[in-house]
């Protein structure tokens, strides 16, 4: 699929959100029935579980059946303001900042019930907090900012020894979620000791395998896709921010999600070792996740088949997920069609970015060049090794200029290579600029 058919589809699906106005329905929003509510059955957390369950399993004319509103969630506000590392796709920081708690923290717009605890509707948590902090600090909101202030006071409330909550009111030890807020108070607070803390427990309960299970208790011990790429996209955060040791974990890590998170034909799975449900929001974040660590081609390939298998164009939505006979054709908001516009829009930038800069040609710039703010942020986004090799390749290609006297072309030249070193000062790469001994054009 060429990248304007992708573009065409993650535009079509914006359309839709933009048109009902961000809210729509969710896997976990099935407490805000009016059937339920009036039945009298949600004073017991077993009916509230087993309901909610019924909701999230069950056939699509349950849910309408059961008068469940659509709602408007933080999280996808968040995603389309670019948290998690996306693109900015809509500005929602005012709206998003007018749903923060006086607690400081943001949560899901209605009520849910986990075997561990019950949490009301609006009732702040450790993701949908963090995911607001990422997106709006991202888009330039200062760490002073009343707004982070008070987001950080919340996240400090959700500390336990050695770990944060993902409730204020409990202490379920979810490794995802606890890193998740460890980043985004250190996006606040760099030099706390909580975050610190954090991530050296994460890396402490690795798997030998070099996974990471959901969480600690009984029915948390299992390993999924998305809650895997979290994990390694955070710790590649931490690493570019300038944290040490994490690249035996980070490695590790990458090589059980590649060999146990995809099947043989390069598709996500739901959960590590296991076929059966692919669930859409595991295909958007592995999009994402293979982005970073720098498979750009299978992410690719992920993105084309998930606009076949998935994608409806008549309706412009993304279905919830496949079984290996048929698709799931439930339509949740945040859940998948924000999801899939968040991690579309990162491949899309990233093709867009290898197409404005290849690094096996020396890098030029024209005076002006209408092209240079796309070519420095590919310059971001290389890979240390390909960033050197550009450089050795552009100082190759000067000389050469320089020996034939091409004046034209060593300006040329002379631009790419101040603006390599310009941008390895700022990533930290040290860039040795001897001289090169003159090339003769038969080499």
């Amino acid at each position: 699929m060429k990248i304007d058919d992708l573009i065409a589809v993650r535009d079509r699906v914006m359309v839709a959100i933009v048109a009902a106005d961000f809210t729509g329905v969710d896997p976990f929003d099935g407490l805000e029935s009016g059937l339920f509510r009036v039945s009298g059955l949600g004073r017991f957390r077993m009916a509230r579980l087993v309901w909610l369950q019924a909701i999230k399993r069950g056939p699509r004319a349950l849910r309408h059946i059961a008068m469940i509103p659509a709602l408007q969630n933080p999280k996808t506000l968040a995603l389309l303001l670019g948290a998690a590392d996306g693109v900015r796709l809509c500005n929602v920081a005012g709206r998003l900042c007018q749903m923060q708690n006086e607690d400081g923290g943001w949560g899901y717009p209605f009520a849910w019930q986990a075997r561990a605890f019950y949490v009301a509707r609006g009732a702040s948590n450790a993701i949908v907090t963090s995911f607001a902090v990422d997106a709006l600090m991202e888009r330039g909101m200062s760490s002073t900012d009343p707004v982070m202030q008070r987001a950080a006071g919340f996240m400090r409330r959700l500390w336990r020894e050695g770990y944060f909550a993902y409730v204020d009111q409990g202490n379920a030890k979810i490794h995802n979620a606890s890193l998740w807020t460890a980043w985004a108070l250190h996006r606040i607070d760099p030099d706390n000791e909580m975050s610190q803390k954090s991530v050296a427990r994460v890396l402490t309960i690795q798997r030998p395998d070099g996974a990471w299970e959901y969480g600690t208790r009984v029915h948390h011990r299992f390993i999924d896709g998305f809650h895997t790429g979290y994990i390694l996209d955070l710790l590649d955060r931490f690493r570019a921010s300038g944290m040490v040791g994490l690249d035996d974990a980070i490695m590790r890590g990458y090589a059980f999600y590649r060999a146990e998170c995809f099947d043989a034909n390069g598709h996500p799975r739901s959960f590590a070792g296991r076929e059966g449900y692919v669930d859409c929001h595991a295909v958007a974040q592995a999009i994402a996740t293979l982005c970073r660590f720098g498979e750009l081609t299978a992410a690719q390939k992920i993105a084309d088949w998930v606009c076949d298998a998935l994608f409806d164009a008549k309706r412009g939505v993304f279905y919830a997920g496949r079984w290996r006979f048929g698709v799931d054709r439930r339509n949740y908001m945040r859940w998948t069609q924000a999801w899939m516009v968040w991690a579309l829009s990162i491949v899309i930038e990233k093709t867009t970015m290898t197409e404005a800069l290849n690094p096996g040609q020396p890098l030029v710039f024209e005076h002006p060049d209408p092209a240079r703010l796309e070519k420095e942020e590919a310059l971001r986004a290389l890979s240390e090794d390909a960033f050197r090799d550009l450089f050795k390749v552009t100082r190759i290609e000067a000389q050469k200029m320089r020996v034939s006297a091409d004046m034209e072309a060593l300006y040329r030249l002379t631009r790419g290579l101040k603006t390599l070193q310009r941008i390895g000062g700022e990533r930290g790469i040290i860039l040795k600029a001897g001289r090169i001994e003159a090339i003769t054009s038969d080499t």
